[in-house]
């Protein structure tokens, strides 16, 4: 490799004197001529010398370039004219680094301008074609020109289409990606045009120059850093067989610490330390990694020591018995009754306000065709950096913080009220925990004898489990998926040997995405009749959970849901039904299994806000109707025109105006015994 970057050294350097690269030949009236040239002999058949030579880039193939013609007149005085941009006249030659740099720290400028409008559509428009123009400008005249030139317009291009999807698509899952790359494209594009420059300056062997290398360095020493946690595993892997606001949330997503365990990463220091232990002889290097790891999960997941501590001895024991092996489950796109609970901001919420307690409202809508009874509890809090400032919830209009549901739909009007006065931007967080929610699974399994012939076995598999699907669980999209697995081996077969001891294991899988992601908080009850109304029991003389085909209340994790397979709850052994068990040769059958989970679920939604508060302080009930106030009737009464929080009334706000009004429950709901109207109405 050393000689090879030797040889391509000195075809640079030959190629810049005008001499030959290695391994060429030439003809030998050319080696005369040259050898002519040398000693100062006279040769009758020179070339005539070639004046104003040019050197071309090493990359570029050499060509003869016109001599321009010139059309002034004799005597005619000289014109000024401007040098064109697509004129052979001007070489392409590298550009210094410091181009480059300034285009880094134009992309920088650039953010910063982008965040002090907000990142307001037509303000971010403007800021990025500015960009793109100075980044046109400055990459020209530089090597591979039109290739860098079309960086540049896929970058605004790009730029201005992800503004578009994140206005039209606000909820979609890949929200936080789409605002990361739409907030750091133009420095990503910086930093790629730099290190093309690095190459065109050191491939026409030009110095790079201070500030180039610095910012190189810079740059070579961040990948490091990224890259560190593997280069130095790699050599003590094998230790222990010898002896883990768009501005905010793009940064946020760049150096979050992940929600579960099994992605919360290890930094670099980490892996340095427990180097040092394994050299010591005081650890084992995996297990130092794990604990290290969970440590920094539990402390960032958990706001109390006492909650951290019990975090951190529940993973340790998981990892313990071995991690507990997952068990898989699938959504069914066949069940279509399926319940739905969104937190959603209208056009009417407040994202600026200027009143310092601004009572911010917003929908909570529920889609419940199977008519679950469940209850649902807000909470809401308002943080800026270390503040949090705690809210009071209203639902529909009174001080409430909990609402019961039993109906196919229903709407509430959530509103949260900050307990303090409010200055500057915040992130409003609503939580609403369901408890009592109902969910339930299937699974099917075929039952046969060892002695079954492999042409029958074969058919009975081809005709009950032809997807994967068919050979796990399943159940509704909802927010909890049970996830149960039994049969020959560790479960996951389908095909049943009765002859053979029979393992059952369950898990609780989160589901919840988009606008419906929260996390599970506990198992209520579980309950698995589908087996053990067929004949199933639990086969006491092998180890294993006495309570698992049904129990009661158990604390959940994120560990142990939010996984692909997630972690299992309880295990044991099954005794078959005497049917089953005595199947002879070439008999079988093929059965589906219900089960049962009765949980809670934690549904959050996080809204970016800004208050900025009047000079003079607005005060509702004066009797003086003051900024951002619709009416100010100077009393508290909520069933006139005028509601105690200074708004018109209107039919859904949760109070009855006498005069225009015969009820008002809170919802524009029909057939709930108040109409949409706020008209009584009977109930079928």
């Amino acid at each position: 490799m050393v000689d090879l970057f030797r040889l391509f050294k000195k075809a640079v350097i030959a190629n810049k004197q005008g001499l030959e690269p290695v391994g060429t030949t030439k003809p030998d009236e050319e080696v005369l001529e040259n050898l002519h040239a040398k000693t100062g002999l006279k040769n009758e058949r020179a070339k005539p010398e070639i004046k104003n030579k040019r050197v071309q880039n090493f990359f570029s193939a050499p060509r003869e370039q016109p001599k321009p013609e010139s059309r002034q007149a004799a005597g005619s005085p000289r014109r000024f004219s401007l040098p064109s941009f697509n004129g052979p006249s001007l070489p392409k030659i590298p550009a210094g680094t410091g181009v480059y740099i300034g285009l880094i720290i134009l992309s920088i400028i650039g953010l910063i301008l982008k965040g002090y409008v907000a990142y307001h559509p037509g303000g971010s428009l403007f800021i990025s074609l500015i960009l793109g123009f100075f980044f046109f400008i400055a990459i020209h005249y530089t090597p591979e020109a039109k290739f860098k030139e079309t960086m540049v317009f896929l970058t605004f291009a790009l730029d201005t289409f992800t503004q578009f999807v994140l206005g039209l698509f606000p909820e979609s899952e890949l929200k936080n990606w789409l605002i990361t790359y739409y907030v750091f494209a133009w420095i990503i594009l910086a930093v790629i045009l730099f290190l093309m420059g690095v190459f065109d300056t050191m491939g026409a062997g030009e110095h790079l120059g201070k500030a180039g290398w610095f910012v190189t360095a810079l740059l070579i020493g961040f990948v490091l850093f990224l890259l560190f946690p593997i280069l130095v595993t790699g050599p003590v892997a094998k230790q222990d067989e010898t002896h883990a606001e768009y501005y905010h949330i793009a940064k946020t997503q760049i150096v979050k610490v992940a929600d579960t365990l099994e992605e919360t990463k290890n930094v670099w220091y980490d892996y340095f330390g427990c180097t040092f232990d394994v050299l010591g002889g005081s650890y084992k290097y995996d297990s130092c990694i794990d604990d290290k790891r969970i440590v920094r999960y539990c402390k960032n997941n958990f706001a109390s020591t006492t909650e951290q501590q019990d975090c951190i001895r529940q993973q340790q024991e998981i990892l313990k018995s071995g991690g507990k092996a997952g068990v898989a489950g699938s959504v069914s796109e066949a069940i279509k009754k399926v319940t739905k609970i969104e937190l959603k901001e209208d056009q009417f919420f407040p994202k600026k306000a200027t009143e310092p307690r601004t009572v911010y409202p917003i929908p909570l809508k529920v889609e419940n065709p199977r008519e679950q009874i469940f209850t649902a509890k807000v909470s809401c809090e308002f943080k800026k950096g270390k503040e949090v400032v705690a809210g009071e919830v209203s639902i529909g209009g009174q001080v409430v913080n909990e609402v019961h549901i039993n109906s196919r739909q229903q709407q509430f009007l959530i509103g949260c009220q900050p307990s303090s006065d409010l200055n500057g931007r915040y992130t409003l967080d609503y939580s609403v925990i369901l408890s009592g929610m109902q969910t339930f699974s299937f699974l099917k399994r075929a039952f046969i004898s060892k002695e079954i012939s492999s042409e029958l076995r074969a058919q009975v598999e081809s005709d009950n489990f032809k997807v994967s699907k068919d050979k796990v669980s399943q159940g509704p999209a909802e927010f909890a998926l049970l996830n149960f697995k039994f049969g020959t081996g560790v479960g996951t077969e389908p095909l049943i040997l009765v002859e053979e001891p029979t393992t059952f294991s369950f898990a609780v899988e989160d589901v919840g995405s988009g606008a419906f992601k929260g996390e599970v908080l506990k198992v209520n009850s579980y309950n698995f009749h589908g087996l053990w109304e067929r004949g199933f029991s639990i086969d006491s003389e092998r180890i294993g959970d006495q309570d698992c085909l049904q129990g009661g209340e158990i604390r959940l994790l994120a560990a142990q849901t939010k996984k692909r397979e997630p972690s299992e709850l309880k295990r044991c052994f099954l005794t078959l039904p005497p049917d089953l068990g005595q199947l002879q040769k070439n008999e079988y059958k093929v059965e589906t299994f219900v089960a049962d989970l009765n949980y809670d679920y934690k549904l959050t939604k996080s809204i970016s806000i800004e208050v900025t508060p009047l000079e003079a302080q607005v005060v509702c009930g004066n009797g003086v109707v003051e900024a951002y106030e619709q009416c100010d009737d100077g009393n508290q009464i909520n069933t006139d025109i005028c509601t105690n929080v200074c708004k018109l009334v209107q039919c859904g706000d949760g109070f009855v105006n006498p005069d225009t009004e015969q009820c008002d429950d809170g919802n524009v709901i029909n057939g709930d015994g108040c109409s949409s109207a706020c008209r009584l109405e009977a109930i079928a």
